[in-house]
């Protein structure tokens, strides 16, 4: 199951919660229990061959380093 990032925008806290897909929007604040809460931009690490990680933004095509490779 994927951790997602969110931010509520009534009180501004910032949290990450390990939720499915198809239930990120039943997502409340833990701080004021506001249902008025969207989601961040999370970033994930990979392991190239050499074994250093690099933080890679998490986008789709329409990012626009996916065109450039990075």
């Amino acid at each position: 199951m994927p951790i997602f990032d969110f931010a509520c925008q009534d009180c501004g806290k910032k949290f990450d919660l390990m939720i499915s897909n198809r239930d990120k929007d039943k997502v409340t604040c833990p701080e004021c229990g506001s249902s008025k809460v969207r989601q961040l931009l999370s970033l994930f690490n990979t392991t190239s061959s050499g074994g250093s990680k690099t933080v890679q933004p998490s986008c789709s095509a329409g990012c626009p380093t996916a065109a450039s490779g990075g």
